[in-house]
């Protein structure tokens, strides 16, 4: 059963987040912010903490040392944004169009070393799909840019 949808504050949620992943940062020396403007939209809260936890750990798993990983949270004309952007390894194009696949992880030999199931983007996949968001994907060598596009409340 899928809970009510209410009023969410996505800066707050992605503060939130942000202070939960804040020791598992420092001890990578990843440096992680959250930051923007309050946007609300129409939304199961425990859902969007879950989508924007996942991207955000990612952005600190898949960095380097020294890195910074990065939530910004945006209004836009027709709802709201949320960007989490690293500086990490990239996703090559080719696998771009895999990664939400359920258990699907990139570059397995350098993933092996990473701890994960591979259910992260899937759970972040379906979270949208949940709240009518948009995914977007920019990514090279050297950061990625995940950026979730939700519809006005």
């Amino acid at each position: 059963m899928v809970p009510p949808k209410e009023s969410c504050d996505l800066l707050a949620i992605s503060k939130t987040v942000a202070a939960r992943l804040s020791a598992k940062a420092e001890g990578a020396g990843i440096s992680l912010t959250a930051s923007g403007e309050q946007a609300l939209i129409l939304g199961i809260p425990s859902v969007l903490e879950e989508m924007i936890y996942n991207l955000a750990e990612n952005a600190v798993k898949y960095n380097r040392p020294g890195g910074s990983a990065q939530i910004l949270v945006k209004k836009e004309e027709k709802g709201a944004a949320i960007s989490v952007t690293d500086t990490g390894i990239g996703i090559p194009k080719a696998e771009q169009e895999r990664i939400f696949e359920r258990f699907y992880r990139v570059d397995k030999s350098h993933s092996e070393a990473i701890e994960g199931t591979g259910l992260g983007l899937a759970i972040v996949k379906h979270g949208a799909a949940l709240h009518g968001a948009k995914i977007e994907v920019k990514s090279d060598v050297g950061g990625t840019v995940f950026t979730l596009h939700f519809p006005e409340e």
